[in-house]
């Protein structure tokens, strides 16, 4: 069985055991890129890591709130919202989190035939762009997913899935342009409506406190003109679309993962989880609680 830790509040971790890597690694089904671990730390105040002699498996880091630094031969890099970096294997390096700041990051340890060109390709600090076309909150979910079948098991299907699954995530952060387009062609984009852009933008920040006027600000709006504009196409108030967005999130999240009801509240941007749930409940008609319960029947 995969081995899940915690430590920050909603922190997910799972490690594959290492007879379970061996053989990825042996298998010309997966041994081109092989996951040893992965994990969300959500506000990780204090974090810091210091490998002197690095460690046997290449780093992922993609920071998606927050800030955070890392040093390698020497030298130091900051890293903001929305960029990500790769530390190589067997290379000393520190790295760590704002301490003014702290970084939200999602992370993945990995090796393979494959592995040592794919860090090579991708050196630095590397952004990817908000834009009316970014796929940050596809790219989110894709990591859950892949934390959701790694912490159900480790039979040969499960670890086939997460290694293959692995090669397109890993393609998201190569990619980023064509990834983007195989979700909005060039000629949809063209003509995308103005409450694509809006609830695209939305979705990009779902995890985020978001405001009517940084909204409206995105587009160049006034508060009053992004609201008769929003509410002219759907018939709802733009933040509470966002809040019904949150709490739709929410609900995939309860009922297809382990996170505690206090950790969904943190991820979806709620500090109060009380709060949480009674919005949660005014929108859904039943507690967080009652509704993990009424998923498990």
């Amino acid at each position: 069985m995969a081995k899940i830790k915690h430590g920050f509040a909603g922190q997910r971790l799972v490690v594959f055991p290492f007879y379970v890597i061996e053989q990825a690694l042996g298998d010309p089904l997966t041994s081109d890129l092989v996951v040893h671990s992965m994990g969300y730390f959500p506000k990780a105040e204090n974090h810091y890591i210091d490998r002197a002699s690095g460690c046997g498996e290449y780093l992922l880091i993609y920071c998606t709130k927050g800030e955070g630094w890392y040093v390698l031969d020497g030298q130091r890099h900051v890293v903001p919202e929305n960029h990500f970096f790769i530390l190589p294997a067997e290379r000393p390096h520190q790295y760590g989190s704002s301490e003014h700041d702290p970084w939200y990051i999602y992370w993945a340890h990995f090796k393979g035939k494959k592995a040592r060109y794919v860090s090579d390709r991708l050196p630095g600090v590397i952004p990817i762009d908000v834009d009316d076309h970014s796929r940050i909150g596809d790219r989110i979910a894709f990591f859950d997913e892949l934390l959701n079948v790694m912490e159900s098991g480790t039979d040969e299907d499960t670890v086939h899935y997460v290694n293959l699954s692995f090669n397109h995530l890993i393609s998201s952060f190569l990619f980023v342009r064509v990834y983007r387009e195989a979700k909005y062609s060039k000629n949809k984009a063209e003509n995308t409506f103005f409450i694509s852009l809006a609830t695209h933008f939305m979705t990009e920040n779902l995890e985020n406190k978001l405001t009517l006027k940084e909204l409206a600000s995105h587009f160049g709006y006034s508060e009053s003109y992004m609201y008769r504009l929003f509410f002219k196409e759907t018939g709802y108030a733009p933040m509470n679309y966002f809040l019904h967005m949150k709490i739709d999130r929410a609900r995939q999240l309860l009922s297809h993962t382990n996170l505690k009801i206090k950790q969904v509240s943190l991820k979806m941007g709620f500090d109060d989880p009380y709060y949480f749930s009674r919005i949660f409940k005014k929108i859904v008609g039943m507690s967080p609680k009652e509704y993990r319960e009424s998923t498990e029947d």
